[in-house]
Formats: structure tokens, C-alpha cells, sequence
């Protein structure tokens, strides 16, 4: 009889053991850093936006299915997570897109304040970004771009685009770009798949008419 209760509890032991290690094995981290993304398309066919200057205003995250640095998988096998919060590791990785196609991005700071304008204002415009009488003073004709996270997987990007010019919004449109389901299992081609999703939401900003016509 103790045998049995032994045997018993060694098994039930054994499933327990096997159900938190396959819990555990849904949420491997794939590591996204800014200082490796690099824009993987060719700059030949953003022509109309060189030379022009820009100022990056507030990156906001409202995606309520993502955490403050990381978002999940469609499956939720893999969490992707920034070496920073992620409306300011696409913050960095738009700057660095936008050079690359030729735009000069123009920093204006609020009293010594070094983060990227935009953040520090008062809610109004833009999700948490109002651009107000300083805008129009100092950075008058050029065009100020925010951008705000509203759903995010590594297989679909939802987010809001916002363009401001001499204090006055140009622009407000909902984005929606997809990426098809993953095949691989290798983190360092999932890290580039990561980098890869950046470079397809710009492109497709890019692209889009009315954020040309604005711009």
C-alpha cells in the first residue's frame, strides 16, 4: 500500500513537472536592440523626402497587448524585448529611417530636456503630444512627426501617425501592416525578423499618399 502512495506521488510529481516546463517553453525572449537595427530597403525609391527636414516628436505606446519594453508572438511562443521602452526603440529606429532615406532630422530640447520632444507636454494632440505655441516659433514650415502604438505582434503593427506642421495637425491616419506566420525557430533570424517589421511599418508611411502630399 505505501508503495503504491510512493509510486503515485512520484508520477503525479512528474506530470506537474511536465506541465510548468511546457508553460515555461511558450515564452522564449527574443532580444531587439536599437544599436542593430539598420533599414534593410533601398533609399532610391524615397526620393520625394530627401533633403527635406523633420523633427521626431512623442512616440506613445496604447497597445494594450504589449508591456512597457516587450510584445508577444501571434502564439505567444517567443516575447520580443527592446533594450528600451518601446515607443522609444521605435522612437530611435524611425530616426535612423528617416536618414536613410535622406531626411534631416532637426532636434529641438525644452529646457535642457534631452528626450526626444514631445514627451513632456501636456495631453491634447497626438495621444499625449501637443505641440502648442513653440512649435509654430521654432521649427516653423517643418514638419513635426509623432506616432502612437496601438496593437503590436510580430505579425501585425497597428498604429496611429500623426503630422504636424506650424502648430497645426496635417495629418491623423490608422496604420496596419502584416507580416505572414514565422516558420523558423532560430532566434537570430527572429531578431531580424523584429527589425524587419520596423522597416516594413516606415516603408508603408512612406508610401501612403496622403502622408506624402502633407509632408
Amino acid at each position: 500500500m505505501r508503495n503504491n502512495i510512493k509510486w503515485e506521488s512520484i508520477i503525479l510529481v512528474c506530470i506537474i513537472g511536465l506541465f510548468l516546463t511546457g508553460c515555461g517553453a511558450g515564452s522564449s525572449k527574443i532580444l531587439m536592440k536599437q544599436g542593430k537595427y539598420s533599414p534593410s530597403f533601398g533609399s532610391g525609391d524615397y526620393g520625394h523626402y530627401k533633403g527635406k527636414k523633420l523633427i521626431l516628436v512623442g512616440f506613445t505606446n496604447q497597445a494594450g497587448n504589449t508591456k512597457a519594453w516587450s510584445y508577444n508572438s501571434t502564439d505567444s511562443k517567443y516575447m520580443y524585448e527592446g533594450d528600451a521602452q518601446l515607443e522609444s526603440y521605435y522612437w530611435s529606429c524611425f530616426k535612423k529611417a528617416f536618414r536613410h532615406i535622406g531626411v534631416n532630422i532637426v532636434d529641438y530640447n525644452y529646457g535642457g530636456d534631452t528626450r526626444p520632444r514631445g514627451y513632456h507636454h501636456r495631453y491634447g494632440w497626438g495621444y499625449g503630444y501637443d505641440p502648442g505655441p513653440e512649435a509654430a516659433r521654432t521649427a516653423k514650415g517643418v514638419p513635426e512627426f509623432g506616432l502612437t502604438l496601438t496593437s503590436l505582434t510580430d505579425q501585425e503593427f497597428r498604429f496611429k501617425v500623426f503630422l504636424y506642421k506650424n502648430g497645426v495637425t496635417k495629418l491623423e491616419k490608422d496604420f496596419t501592416v502584416k507580416m505572414a506566420a514565422t516558420t523558423t525557430t532560430n532566434e537570430a533570424d527572429l531578431e531580424r525578423r523584429s527589425y524587419r517589421l520596423v522597416d516594413l511599418a516606415f516603408t508603408t508611411i512612406m508610401k501612403d499618399k496622403d502622408f506624402r502630399r502633407v509632408f
